[in-house]
């Protein structure tokens, strides 16, 4: 039986695994073909945020097709038992669905490039030299369509 949850707890849930989540596995498809690849990101309220290279299989596959999907997850313990099928692991995780959007104003970059570094750093005080930003491509796909899921833990822990 599933959880009921109100918006609020959701939310909460979401920020818990964005908060404590180490990488985003980010999955995308071109003529029929799947491609994950593992990057860090940042977030705010509205949007999750990647960045990369400008050249690449990944800037490729979003100038072709920018509909993604990207995972977070964390707590990941196994844990054993005698029977092998009560073998199991913990974790929490949360799945969205998106377009991944390519920001080119430099403002918005600089923005989402703090937001990297402060989910990693846990601080704002960060400067960006002018021609990495120039020179690197990021990306934000919106949090609105995003489930959270946990297995052998609870939300209150």
């Amino acid at each position: 039986m599933k959880n009921s949850f109100t918006i609020e707890q959701i939310k909460l849930q979401i920020q818990t695994v964005l908060n404590n989540g180490k990488f985003c596995n980010l999955s995308m498809a071109n003529d029929n073909m799947p491609y994950v690849v593992t990057v860090n990101y940042g977030y705010d309220d509205d949007f999750i945020y990647f960045h990369g290279s400008q050249k690449g299989k990944k800037v490729e596959m979003i100038a072709n097709n920018p509909n993604v999907c990207f995972e977070v997850n964390y707590g990941g313990e196994v844990f054993s038992n005698k029977q092998a099928c009560n073998w199991g692991t913990k974790f929490r995780s949360i799945i969205g669905n998106g377009k991944a959007e390519l920001i080119t104003n430099d403002e918005i970059k600089k923005k989402a490039l703090l937001a990297i570094m402060r989910k990693y750093s846990g601080n704002n005080d960060h400067e960006f030299n002018e021609h990495v930003v120039l020179h690197t491509n990021i990306y934000r796909v919106s949090l609105k369509d995003v489930t959270a899921r946990q297995n052998h833990m609870y939300w209150n822990d």
